[in-house]
């Protein structure tokens, strides 16, 4: 699997509420990759997170928002791929169960519309703290974030812009792309 996938598993309802399969290993496995991590967030109204990704050992994520609401999004920052420079973004309410991959070589991030968001990640690498890459989120071309007061982390807001990382020539010398799954 290169790129993204956007998909809503089948959800059975019923008096009690609903239930949904999110994720089957082996079905998974063999468009993704293994999962190797899952993580979870909360977040308040307006936290925006992101756009990261890891330039050593990279990693795909599927994302689900499972309470409240939020953009999911993704670029693709592989300048080798046809779909360089590419956004998807998505509106995700918890109630309508949607899973959001972005494979490796695709910086991720999401902004909580709601108070007590919560979003999951199922990563198909272990987190590399010294690997990460930080996009400042308010510089991907062609990503409309809704206007509100935002809550951004330092790490975030004083993240290299998007256009910045390729004029410094930063990931032609720090990924080889060819491995990057």
């Amino acid at each position: 699997m290169k790129g993204t996938l956007i998909w809503h598993p089948v959800v059975r309802e019923d008096e009690r509420g609903f239930f949904a399969e999110l994720w089957k290993s082996g079905d998974g496995d063999k468009k993704f990759g293994q999962i190797e991590q899952i993580n979870m967030s909360r977040s308040k109204k307006g936290v925006l997170r992101g756009m990261h990704l890891q330039h050593t050992e990279p990693m795909g994520k599927v994302m689900t928002v499972i309470s409240g609401k939020a953009i999911l999004a993704a670029v693709c920052c592989n300048p080798e791929d046809d779909r360089f420079k590419e956004v998807v973004q998505l509106e995700v309410d918890a109630n309508i169960p949607t899973m959001f991959y972005a494979d490796a070589g695709w910086a991720r991030g999401f902004l909580a519309l709601e108070d007590n968001t919560s979003v999951v990640y199922a990563c198909t690498g272990r987190y590399n703290g010294g690997g990460e890459l930080a996009i400042n989120p308010f510089s991907v071309p062609n990503l409309q974030w809704p206007t509100m007061d935002y809550i951004v982390s330092d790490k975030d807001a004083n993240a290299t812009s998007f256009r910045e990382h390729w004029v410094q020539g930063w990931y032609n010398d720090t990924i080889n792309w060819h491995n990057v799954r």
